[in-house]
Protein backbone atom coordinates (compact mmCIF):
# COMPACT_ATOMS: atom_id res chain seq x y z
CA UNK A 1 0.00 0.00 0.00
CA UNK A 2 1.46 3.34 -1.06
CA UNK A 3 1.70 6.36 1.20
CA UNK A 4 -1.10 8.08 -0.74
CA UNK A 5 -3.36 5.05 -0.24
CA UNK A 6 -2.68 5.08 3.51
CA UNK A 7 -3.68 8.73 3.68
CA UNK A 8 -6.87 8.05 1.72
CA UNK A 9 -7.75 5.25 4.14
CA UNK A 10 -7.31 7.70 7.03
CA UNK A 11 -9.53 10.25 5.29
CA UNK A 12 -12.37 7.84 4.57
CA UNK A 13 -12.07 6.04 7.90
CA UNK A 14 -11.32 8.83 10.39
CA UNK A 15 -11.54 6.45 13.35
CA UNK A 16 -8.16 5.09 12.19
CA UNK A 17 -6.58 8.56 11.85
CA UNK A 18 -3.66 9.43 14.05
CA UNK A 19 -4.62 11.47 17.12
CA UNK A 20 -2.21 14.24 16.20
CA UNK A 21 -3.65 16.22 13.30
CA UNK A 22 -0.45 18.26 12.98
CA UNK A 23 1.45 15.14 11.92
CA UNK A 24 -1.14 14.48 9.23
CA UNK A 25 -1.10 18.09 8.00
CA UNK A 26 2.69 18.09 7.81
CA UNK A 27 2.60 14.93 5.72
CA UNK A 28 -0.15 16.39 3.56
CA UNK A 29 1.91 19.55 2.92
CA UNK A 30 4.97 17.47 2.09
CA UNK A 31 2.98 15.47 -0.46
CA UNK A 32 1.61 18.65 -2.03
CA UNK A 33 5.11 20.11 -2.30
CA UNK A 34 6.27 16.95 -4.06
CA UNK A 35 3.35 17.33 -6.46
CA UNK A 36 4.79 20.59 -7.73
CA UNK A 37 2.31 22.81 -5.89
CA UNK A 38 3.64 26.37 -5.95
CA UNK A 39 0.98 27.98 -3.74
CA UNK A 40 2.80 28.66 -0.46
CA UNK A 41 -0.15 30.11 1.45
CA UNK A 42 -1.35 27.29 3.70
CA UNK A 43 -4.69 29.02 4.41
CA UNK A 44 -5.89 28.15 0.89
CA UNK A 45 -4.99 24.44 1.08
CA UNK A 46 -7.89 22.05 1.46
CA UNK A 47 -7.43 19.69 4.40
CA UNK A 48 -10.15 17.04 4.10
CA UNK A 49 -9.60 15.92 7.69
CA UNK A 50 -10.50 19.40 8.98
CA UNK A 51 -13.65 19.47 6.85
CA UNK A 52 -14.72 16.03 8.11
CA UNK A 53 -14.24 17.17 11.72
CA UNK A 54 -16.26 20.34 11.02
CA UNK A 55 -13.34 22.68 11.74
CA UNK A 56 -13.30 24.21 8.24
CA UNK A 57 -16.69 25.18 6.86
CA UNK A 58 -15.71 27.19 3.79
CA UNK A 59 -17.80 26.43 0.73
CA UNK A 60 -16.03 28.10 -2.22
CA UNK A 61 -13.11 26.55 -4.04
CA UNK A 62 -11.24 27.14 -7.24
CA UNK A 63 -9.99 24.62 -9.73
CA UNK A 64 -6.88 25.52 -11.73
CA UNK A 65 -5.24 24.10 -14.86
CA UNK A 66 -8.37 23.65 -16.95
CA UNK A 67 -7.70 23.96 -20.70
CA UNK A 68 -9.69 26.78 -22.29
CA UNK A 69 -11.12 24.30 -24.80
CA UNK A 70 -13.26 22.68 -22.06
CA UNK A 71 -16.84 23.97 -22.00
CA UNK A 72 -18.55 25.20 -18.83
CA UNK A 73 -21.21 22.48 -19.02
CA UNK A 74 -18.47 19.82 -19.20
CA UNK A 75 -16.81 21.24 -16.07
CA UNK A 76 -20.16 21.33 -14.25
CA UNK A 77 -20.88 17.74 -15.27
CA UNK A 78 -17.45 16.64 -14.07
CA UNK A 79 -17.85 18.34 -10.68
CA UNK A 80 -21.42 17.15 -10.17
CA UNK A 81 -20.24 13.54 -10.44
CA UNK A 82 -18.95 14.11 -6.90
CA UNK A 83 -21.32 16.68 -5.31
CA UNK A 84 -23.99 19.27 -6.08
CA UNK A 85 -22.90 22.85 -6.56
CA UNK A 86 -25.00 25.99 -6.56
CA UNK A 87 -22.59 28.21 -8.51
CA UNK A 88 -19.93 27.75 -11.17
CA UNK A 89 -18.04 30.61 -12.74
CA UNK A 90 -15.17 30.63 -15.22
CA UNK A 91 -12.35 33.15 -15.44
CA UNK A 92 -9.29 33.37 -17.70
CA UNK A 93 -6.05 32.42 -15.91
CA UNK A 94 -3.87 35.54 -15.76
CA UNK A 95 -0.67 33.47 -15.92
CA UNK A 96 -1.58 31.51 -19.04
CA UNK A 97 -3.85 32.28 -21.97
CA UNK A 98 -4.34 28.56 -22.61
CA UNK A 99 -6.04 27.85 -19.27
CA UNK A 100 -9.07 28.92 -17.28
CA UNK A 101 -9.93 28.82 -13.58
CA UNK A 102 -13.28 27.50 -12.36
CA UNK A 103 -14.74 29.02 -9.21
CA UNK A 104 -17.42 26.94 -7.55
CA UNK A 105 -19.56 27.08 -4.47
CA UNK A 106 -21.09 24.00 -2.84
CA UNK A 107 -24.36 23.85 -0.96
CA UNK A 108 -22.91 22.02 2.05
CA UNK A 109 -19.29 22.41 3.20
CA UNK A 110 -18.99 18.62 3.58
CA UNK A 111 -19.29 18.33 -0.21
CA UNK A 112 -15.77 19.75 -0.49
CA UNK A 113 -14.23 16.39 0.49
CA UNK A 114 -15.65 14.24 -2.35
CA UNK A 115 -14.93 16.98 -4.88
CA UNK A 116 -11.38 17.35 -3.63
CA UNK A 117 -10.71 13.61 -3.46
CA UNK A 118 -12.20 13.04 -6.90
CA UNK A 119 -10.66 15.95 -8.78
CA UNK A 120 -7.33 16.76 -7.12
CA UNK A 121 -5.43 14.56 -9.56
CA UNK A 122 -7.82 14.80 -12.49
CA UNK A 123 -6.01 15.12 -15.81
CA UNK A 124 -7.03 16.81 -19.02
CA UNK A 125 -5.41 16.02 -22.35
CA UNK A 126 -4.33 19.26 -23.94
CA UNK A 127 -2.40 19.00 -27.21
CA UNK A 128 -1.10 15.55 -26.22
CA UNK A 129 0.04 16.80 -22.81
CA UNK A 130 -1.50 15.64 -19.55
CA UNK A 131 -2.53 18.62 -17.44
CA UNK A 132 -3.23 17.92 -13.74
CA UNK A 133 -5.83 20.02 -11.94
CA UNK A 134 -5.18 21.82 -8.66
CA UNK A 135 -7.86 22.68 -6.09
CA UNK A 136 -7.68 25.39 -3.43
CA UNK A 137 -10.06 27.34 -1.25
CA UNK A 138 -11.05 30.58 -2.87
CA UNK A 139 -10.11 33.88 -1.27
CA UNK A 140 -13.73 34.90 -1.90
CA UNK A 141 -16.29 32.80 -0.04
CA UNK A 142 -19.96 32.41 -0.90
CA UNK A 143 -22.00 32.50 -4.06
CA UNK A 144 -22.55 36.27 -4.02
CA UNK A 145 -18.85 37.09 -3.53
CA UNK A 146 -17.90 34.79 -6.41
CA UNK A 147 -20.46 36.51 -8.65
CA UNK A 148 -18.97 39.91 -7.80
CA UNK A 149 -15.45 38.63 -8.47
CA UNK A 150 -16.36 37.30 -11.90
CA UNK A 151 -18.22 40.45 -12.96
CA UNK A 152 -14.98 42.47 -12.78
Amino acid sequence: MSLSDKILVQLYFPQFASPSSSRFEGLFLALNKNDGNKNNNISYFIFPERVIRGEDKRTSILMKNIPKTIKKREIRSLIENFANINYLGIKQDKKSKDFIIAYLNVINYKSIVPIYMGLRKHTFNYYNKKIVTELFYSKYQGKEELKKLLKR
